[in-house]
């Protein structure tokens, strides 16, 4: 498994809106549907937007969904 990353825009979403990161393990899990165009999807109530950059996949950004 590549190291994932975060782009800053990434990083500071996680921070400013508690995003938890155990449910960014859904990133993982995304890792074989993963190209250079961006994927959105959600896991454990998390939307996420990754991508495959340079060979290791990276979080673009990620946010609580509303209940």
């Amino acid at each position: 498994m590549p190291a994932l990353t975060l782009s800053l825009h990434g990083a500071n979403r996680i921070l400013e809106r508690s995003v938890p990161l155990e449910a960014l393990e859904g990133v993982k899990l995304a890792v074989p549907l993963l190209t250079e165009k961006p994927l959105r999807f959600r896991y454990k109530g998390v939307t996420v937007i990754a991508r495959m950059a340079s060979g290791c996949p990276k979080i673009i950004s990620a946010w609580k969904e509303a209940i």
